[in-house]
């Protein structure tokens, strides 16, 4: 393998000097070949005035095979002087990827050494962050690496095709020349990786070196859209969901490790070709999507689309994995979610197509994506093997989705289609069958001589929509873990709309369906993340309008009694309540220390305007205590540890409304506040104070005891934001007077109660 120094400093223009010469050479052989046929072939053939006989007509065979011999050598040397070409053009295009790597790495404060060397630019020595920044440089010098291996790859490639075009055979058959170097250097590179990819389908398996070849022409136009609209052409949507199968048999068979590696890393690419070859203008910008379907790239992807609505939902098998078929969706869905992302039109468009194929109201069947499932397996996959075996390709897509939140946020604004109300009440999420013995409350279900139960979900069932959901409203990609403390939250207009849909939805009838026993209930958790980033609007609607800081943008048009009645569902599960919680403090503590630090010079006391800031979050707890006394009471449980052991997660998701918060009051006060001067940690010290349990079993049971808990909490927390906030100004009043105004605006509202009965449990 190449070193990074000799791409570095290798000059490939020999190889266009190299080319030039062989196409000199390739006109000198035009010119002989020109000059035997006038001379030679063509002035003694079939010319007996000059020459006949036995010996003329031996001459003549052996003339005619000169002349192809002649015109052979041109075809040998113009293929040569091609692959030349091609081969510097792509060496060229590969060392410019791995500069402009150097450049980014050099751009982002690391030094890049002659031999390929990252390190920290600034290194200053036992400094804690200078360690993670060592692990930064070490992924770039990997990403350097992989660069340079494209190179080498590319190098070996062009060596393997001069090897062909020299000891190729002849097309004419015993000639000492290859005349079929031309046709071999232009046949493009996707046409090449897709007969290789049609080779494995009809063949089940690929020489070591044909594997290289694939591999090699994949990875070195990764990034070439063309290449890989051409594989997909050539291969077809039939073509590429077959090779799918093949890839998810391989995978599924536990083969040996070599052989697994081999195939991830096919699926991958296989992955990127489709993200790539599926680029559509933005959908906020550019050509518009009518114009641009008329262009020959947008040909390109309506005739993708068809040809894969074609065969969606055709059954392939994949023996090593089922013995069962499973459908083109399914397969395609699994190579996606191998893969890095893919762009958003087709996202959505895909997600459209799998829709169809199972809306009833579209024409679909409800159960296309159903398997056949026995204790310990479907279809004889394996929990693990469900993990990465897109059972529900349109949950599949979702969470694809949710890498991208604007995405998210077009496909599920109610405003905008049904695409919501379908995921939340229509569509059948129950994709397993479990063939057997069925129970007392289980019913037939299917024809013919089977018996089966009732269809069931699958573990992971919604985790696609749920992480789209929380990507659409938080702004943040993906959902399933606590965002890290360098994203921000980043509402939009239709992610608005979505939160406001899901608060009347999961409202209603006293919010049955998050209730305990509801069928949305595990879902509360991200609801309280999600609620959360809407901490300004639900004080607001809950004080009855009190705005201390100015709120947000896309404001929530929040209605009624409804919100509170969502809260309170979610104040009984401790996931929920910790992140609701934990945001309601920091939100609080916010407003505080924008009564103390006021841009508007209202000139009121901020004694006077204490109770406005911290009586909306107090009645916000008021509910949350409630619902979550009540719960634990219920269940006869004591979960101080469990409890506590989310504290960092909730406070990581606080952080960024204070993160938030602490940018607009920074922007409106120009002069500086408290909240500037001691920052966002302290005030996390502060509010994380407030949220560990410390109440011992004998509390659980006891709901009058954890309910005066939960207004301590309040109490301390209201006291820590004023004397934070506060800091040693005492011109309005002194110290002690601004935290009995606290405890008095706690006393007063914390007892908040709302008028609802929980449905968890009823009949």
């Amino acid at each position: 393998m190449v070193s990074y120094r000799e791409v570095a400093e290798q000059d490939f223009g020999a190889l266009i000097s190299a080319a030039e010469s062989w196409e000199h050479a390739a006109e000198g052989f035009g010119e002989a070949e020109a000059d035997h046929r006038t001379r030679v072939y063509h002035a003694t053939s079939g010319n007996a005035e000059v020459w006949s006989g036995l010996s003329a007509d031996a001459a003549t065979d052996r003339f005619a095979a000169t002349e192809r011999e002649l015109a052979a050598a041109q075809e040998e040397c113009r293929g040569i002087a091609r692959l030349l070409r091609d081969g510097e053009a792509e060496l060229v295009r590969l060392r410019g990827r791995l500069m402009s790597l150097v450049e980014e790495a050099r751009a982002a404060g690391f030094a890049v050494n002659a031999e390929g060397q990252v390190s920290v630019a600034d290194r200053q020595p036992n400094d804690p962050e200078t360690q993670r920044l060592d692990q930064v440089a070490a992924e770039w010098r990997r990403e350097l690496d992989r660069a340079v291996s494209l190179v080498s790859a590319a190098d070996i490639s062009l060596a393997l095709g001069l090897k062909d075009a020299t000891t190729g055979l002849d097309l004419m058959g015993g000639g000492i020349f290859n005349g079929a170097a031309l046709t071999d250097a232009q046949v493009p590179p996707g046409k090449q990786a897709a007969d290789l990819a049609r080779q494995l389908n009809e063949d089940g398996e690929l020489s070591e070196q044909e594997w290289f070849e694939l591999n090699q022409l994949m990875a070195s136009h990764a990034d070439d859209v063309a290449f890989n609209r051409m594989l997909l052409t050539e291969l077809g949507a039939d073509g590429l969901l077959a090779l799918s199968a093949q890839v998810a048999g391989h995978l599924g068979d536990g083969g040996a490790e070599e052989s697994r590696h081999r195939y991830e890393t096919l699926e991958q690419r296989l992955a990127n070709t489709v993200a790539v070859a599926t680029r559509t203008p933005a959908l906020d910008g550019g050509i518009p999507y009518g114009q641009w379907i008329h262009t020959e790239e947008g040909g390109f992807y309506e005739s993708w689309m068809t040809d894969l609505r074609e065969v969606g939902t055709t059954r392939y098998p994949v023996p090593g994995l089922t013995d069962h078929s499973v459908t083109g969706y399914q397969l395609l869905a699994t190579v996606l979610s191998s893969g890095e992302g893919c762009p958003d039109r087709f996202l959505r468009d895909l997600a459209d197509d799998i829709r169809t194929a199972e809306d009833p109201s579209r024409g679909g069947s409800k159960d296309i994506w159903q398997q056949r499932a026995e204790e310990g397996n479907v279809d004889g996959l394996s929990a693990a093997e469900l993990d990465r075996f897109a059972l529900d390709p349109l949950d599949t897509v979702l969470g694809l989705m949710a890498a991208a939140p604007d995405t998210s946020a077009a496909y599920l604004d109610p405003d905008a289609n049904d695409n919501l109300d379908y995921f939340l009440h229509d569509r059948e999420w129950n994709h397993l069958v479990y063939y057997g013995e069925m129970d007392m409350n289980d019913h037939a279900y299917g024809g013919g001589d089977s018996i089966t139960s009732r269809p069931t979900e699958p573990d992971g069932a919604r985790d696609g929509l749920v992480n789209a959901l929380e990507a659409a409203t938080t702004g943040i990609p993906m959902g399933t873990d606590p965002p890290s403390a360098d994203r921000a939250l980043n509402r939009t207009e239709e992610g608005a709309r979505v939160m406001e849909h899901l608060v009347t939805t999961f409202a209603a009838d006293d919010g049955a369906m998050i209730a305990d026993d509801g069928d949305w209930s595990f879902m509360r958790p991200e609801l309280g993340r999600m609620t959360a980033a809407y901490m300004a609007d639900f004080q607001n609607h809950i004080s009855g309008g009190i705005e201390v800081v100015p709120l947000p943008e896309h404001r929530l048009d929040l209605n009624g009694e409804g919100p509170a009645k969502f809260l309170a569902q979610l104040g009984r599960d401790p996931e929920a309540y910790g992140y609701v919680t934990a945001a309601q403090q920091a939100y609080t503590a916010l407003s505080v220390d924008y009564v103390f630090n006021d841009p508007d010079g209202s000139g009121l006391p901020a004694g006077d305007r204490l109770p406005h800031a911290i009586k909306p979050g107090t009645m916000i707890a008021g509910i949350m205590a409630d619902a979550r006394v009540t719960a634990v009471y219920e269940e006869r449980i004591a979960e101080d540890e469990a409890f506590n052991a989310n504290v960092d997660a909730w406070m990581t998701f606080a952080g960024l409304i204070l993160d938030e918060g602490v940018g607009k009051a920074t922007d409106a006060m120009p002069y500086g506040g408290s909240i500037v001067e001691w920052g966002v940690e302290e005030l996390m010290g502060s509010v994380t104070e407030t949220l560990y349990r410390d109440s011992g079993p004998e509390a659980a049971a006891e709901s009058g005891t954890i309910y005066f808990g939960f207004y301590e909490d309040s109490l301390s927390a209201a006291v820590l934001a004023v004397d934070l906030a506060a800091g040693d100004d005492d011109t309005d009043a002194s110290r002690q007077h601004l935290r009995n105004i606290a405890i008095e605006s706690v006393t007063d509202s914390f007892d908040r109660l709302i008028d609802w009965d929980n449905p968890a449990g009823k009949e």
